[in-house]
């Protein structure tokens, strides 16, 4: 028997995106070319930029609906 899950909250998925840049730094280092911190710290920007982009797109639909 399954149960029914909703739908994980934003900030969750974030954070799982998040540690997947930290696993995959994690393995790159251990490679042949490990990122850079520099190629690092924008990993991250782009995760945080991509669910930041995701959250206005959300308010403005939320208020799209409600009017």
């Amino acid at each position: 028997m399954t149960s029914a899950v909703g739908p994980r909250p934003l900030a969750d998925l974030e954070q799982d995106a998040l540690a997947q840049v930290e696993e995959e730094m994690a393995r790159r280092a251990r490679g042949a070319r490990p990122w850079t911190p520099s190629e690092y710290v924008d990993r991250i920007e782009q995760v945080h930029v991509r669910y930041n982009h995701r959250r206005q797109w959300l308010r403005l639909h939320e208020q799209e609906a409600a009017a």
